[in-house]
């Protein structure tokens, strides 16, 4: 971890239904302890137990970088396989948040949740199923169908459409929460055409999303999207600056 002494990382890690989950919660030296908050949901590079992979890339590691630019304290969770997907470990999410709150961490009323490949499929999927518990849903280079299988193998799938069931189900859920959409349209690993087709879906919803395009762009368009000034200053707008 950086070397720097104003940056307070707080141990929420906890075993549930028999599971061990590392969490940490991470408050740089602009953000206030009991104030606002993100949830940040990883990408499956980041997988495991160690409590320490889930914040050296994206948001964890812009946020210590620059905390100007991040005052959110910043609750990122460390999922334990790979082969999973996030809303599969939907009870333990919703309890470290509980934690985090009961510990006077963060205001559990001024929340957002955001997260990359894997972790952006999260925010779409954890925001769906819990709409009110999030003022606002970023999502960066995330998919809706499954990228891969269990056993992470490449699933071949047409481009995504609006009108894909799975997509217009998705959007359905999410439709009252403020999103920003961001992808490369490079991306190898995640077809953009997932992004285009839910940022369509939720438009026909009459929703306002709003959607990050970046020109040549790979799978790690986390690097775009989370040194993207008007990105932070729309989530304190939506948290309550």
């Amino acid at each position: 971890m950086p070397d720097l002494p104003a940056l307070r990382i707080y141990d929420l890690s906890t075993r549930i239904d028999g599971q061990q989950y590392a969490c940490k919660v991470m408050v740089n030296e602009s953000a206030t302890i009991g104030g606002q908050a993100l949830l940040f949901l990883h990408g499956a590079g980041e997988c495991g137990t160690d409590g320490v992979r889930q914040l050296h890339v994206g948001l964890p590691r812009y946020a210590m970088q620059r905390p100007d630019r991040w005052p959110f304290v910043i609750i990122a969770p460390q999922k334990p396989t790979v082969n999973s997907e996030w809303e599969d470990h939907d009870k333990a999410v919703m309890a470290l948040l509980d934690k985090a709150a009961e510990m006077g961490l963060i205001d559990p009323d001024r929340l957002a949740i955001t997260g990359l490949s894997q972790g952006g499929h999260g925010t779409i999927a954890i925001a769906g199923l819990h709409p009110e518990r999030f003022k606002a849903a970023a999502p960066v280079c995330p998919y809706v169908r499954p990228v891969f299988d269990r056993e992470r193998e490449r699933i071949q799938r047409e481009p995504a459409a609006a009108d894909n069931p799975d997509i217009i189900a998705a959007a359905e859920k999410i439709r009252g929460i403020p999103v920003w959409l961001h992808h490369g349209d490079a991306d190898s690993v995640v077809p953009v055409s997932e992004s285009r087709a839910l940022f369509g879906a939720l438009r026909a919803l009459n929703a306002e999303p709003r959607f990050s395009e970046y020109p040549d762009v790979d799978h790690n368009s986390w690097d775009n999207a989370y040194v993207d000034r008007d990105f932070s200053e729309w989530l304190l707008h939506h948290l309550g600056e």
